[in-house]
């Protein structure tokens, strides 16, 4: 079975992108470097629960997250130090939460339901 790898058409992502609320509620989504754009897939596919195939940014977020040997993270998050570190793990746990759970907090079709079976 041959499968199309093409990179589907590319937008920059919105202020209300799920990604950005999937876990922690961040207006950035910073790595070692701040500011620039990030690019998501144009199209929502319903088939894929709306989860970009695809998201690229310049932010370098597998250096904000590296640790050396020695448990020290080696590379300099520039130019928020720890803060911007502290957001980039948290991107990483959103990009997680978003790649496993797809939109689930973008369709708030559920949400009766889940607030019965609280109780509320």
């Amino acid at each position: 079975m041959t499968r199309d790898l093409a990179i589907p058409p590319l937008a920059p992502i919105g202020e209300d992108h799920v990604l950005k609320r999937s876990f922690y509620l961040l207006p950035e989504l910073p790595g070692r470097f701040a500011g620039g754009q990030v690019w998501v897939a144009r199209d929502q596919d319903r088939a894929n629960d709306s989860v970009s195939p695809v998201i690229l940014g310049g932010h370098d977020w597998a250096s904000a997250w590296a640790i050396d040997a020695r448990g020290q993270n080696p590379f300099a998050a520039i130019p928020g130090g720890t803060r911007q570190r502290t957001l980039a793990y948290r991107f990483g746990m959103n990009l997680v939460m978003y790649a496993l759970t797809g939109n689930y907090k973008g369709d708030q079709v559920h949400v009766p339901a889940i607030l019965e079976r609280l109780g509320n």
